[in-house]
């Protein structure tokens, strides 16, 4: 089997912001509806089942897709592709089922035990048959992600994303305005992708088990259960504000307000998060397994290198127009979720940057130091919650993630091998904090020329950030210019 032209991050990158920018279109069309068609306490019960089936997703797939991605044979050769599905694809979903099984068991133990409402019982049965079937797709998309094939993930990604969204709305509209609608419609979803990225991957790679080595089976196991926890335990970062805002505030409500501003900053931070994050490390680990660290670290450094002004522009317009955009998609009746909103945005943004600069443990198969950080990060983020809930309400949440989100980032910048280490040069550094304190400046003394509407004041903070950073930072680092340039001629050709 021929292996696929190697591309560079830029050209992943775009690629996956594409898709993801086209995702979020999905989004910005479904979202403004679906806060107009489902009142806060369906969006609470929306968010706090969402983080339910995120857990159980994460328990599932018990760290198959990191496994798939860090052994994946290189060479390519039939009996190395043949040993590789039966190890580290087929086996691992076995067992991914046979805990689907007990998962099942349970569950209906407790709905005997403690009787619920039929609805949030049905909610619960969605989710469990929906697991499976978001494993498989998570380990094809793994696989992709191992052979660089980051244009079929794109399309799968985006065509996923528009038909869920369509799908939802016409349930919630047409049929019933609650959470129960939204879980029907996703499970449809993933029983036609399941289905679609099977077929894809069998006329592609050998499916069968007759080569499974237990050997081989437990070192893919012994890297990748750590990152199941690993993976749980960033759930946990990412949702368990809900869960001690429920309890300790007993509200669903203000969980409604939190699941708002969350959800819409995960939505938008993912343009930049998720293509960077897949673009790098697919090409890191071939780069690491055939060229060694310096060229990983040269990677970086490009990628950071952008990345600074990137952020620097998110940062200045979240600062500035953050409650804008909000009340474009959310309603001006959402105001609460602002906050929520602008500050979970820049922690996303900033532990996106983060997280190139450090990442390395992975690499070294250093999977449970890296559970032990994030570990740690949960931690603080429960101590912190117990602490400001109390005392700031909604905000204490808020305040908690963004500081254990950057405790995360910087730990794990120190427990980085040193020779995978790197950091953004001083001078677009410099740089992009200088044009974006300009551009924040100009906006705040302006009052964004007297802009009255939010869509009219979002129109001149992008004008703004346009002018005075994107510009100025391609007339004056000849470095970015040369890139940019470099990338074009490139993808022209």
């Amino acid at each position: 089997m021929s292996s696929p032209a190697q591309k560079s991050v830029a050209t992943h990158s775009v690629r996956y912001v594409t898709a993801n920018m086209l995702g979020i279109v999905a989004g910005f069309i479904s979202f403004p509806i679906m806060t107009r068609l489902l009142d806060t306490t369906q969006y609470g019960i929306f968010g706090y089942f969402d983080a339910w089936l995120a857990l159980l997703i994460a328990v599932s797939k018990l760290g198959g897709q990191h496994s798939i991605i860090r052994f994946y044979p290189h060479t390519r050769t039939s009996s190395a592709l043949s040993g590789y599905a039966a190890n580290f694809i087929l086996a691992p979903f076995l067992a991914s089922c046979a805990l689907w099984i007990l998962t099942a068991a349970v569950y209906a133990c407790v709905l005997y035990a403690v009787p619920s409402t039929r609805a949030d019982a049905w909610i619960g049965w969605l989710i469990l048959f929906s697991l499976p079937l978001n494993v498989w797709i998570s380990y094809v998309g793994g696989v992709l992600l191992a052979q660089e094939h980051s244009d079929i993930s794109a399309k799968v990604t985006v065509a996923q994303r528009w038909l869920e969204a369509a799908l939802i709305l016409a349930l919630v509209y047409f049929v019933q305005r609650s959470a129960l609608s939204v879980y029907i419609a996703r499970l449809v979803i993933v029983v036609f992708f399941g289905w679609a990225l099977w077929s894809w991957l069998r006329k592609r790679i050998p499916l069968s088990l007759r080569d499974f080595q237990r050997s081989e089976f437990s070192r893919g196991m012994h890297y990748g259960l750590p990152l199941v926890v690993n993976e749980i335990v960033h759930v946990l970062l990412a949702f368990l504000d809900r869960f001690m805002l429920l309890q300790m505030l007993k509200d669903f409500a203000i969980v409604g307000a939190y699941t708002i501003g969350y959800g819409l900053a995960l939505a938008i931070t993912r343009i930049l998060n998720t293509a960077i994050t897949a673009a790098y490390t697919q090409v890191s680990v071939r780069e690491f397994e055939t060229l060694g660290p310096i060229a990983v670290v040269r990677t970086k450094k490009n990628i950071l290198d952008f990345l600074v002004y990137f952020s620097a522009a998110i940062i200045v317009g979240l600062v500035v127009v953050g409650g804008d955009v909000l009340m474009i998609f959310a309603g001006n009746d959402k105001r609460a979720s602002i906050p929520v909103f602008v500050v979970v945005s820049v922690s996303y943004v900033l532990d996106g940057m983060i997280g190139i600069c450090s990442t390395g443990l992975l690499l070294h198969k250093r999977s449970k130091t890296e559970l032990g950080l994030t570990a740690c990060a949960l931690v603080v983020n429960v101590a912190l919650n117990l602490l400001w809930i109390p005392q700031f309400g909604l905000m204490g949440a808020v305040y908690a993630t963004f500081l254990s989100y950057l405790a995360l980032g910087i730990s794990r910048y120190f427990f980085c091998p040193p020779e995978l280490r790197a950091l953004p040069s001083l001078y677009p550094t410099c740089m992009a904090t200088a044009l974006a304190a300009l551009a924040y400046g100009t906006a705040m003394y302006t009052n964004l020329l007297g802009a009255s509407s939010h869509l009219g004041r979002l129109g001149v903070m992008v004008a703004m950030t346009i002018v005075l950073l994107v510009l100025p930072a391609l007339a004056l680092d000849a470095k970015l210019r040369g890139s940019l340039k470099k990338y074009l001629r490139r993808n022209a050709s």
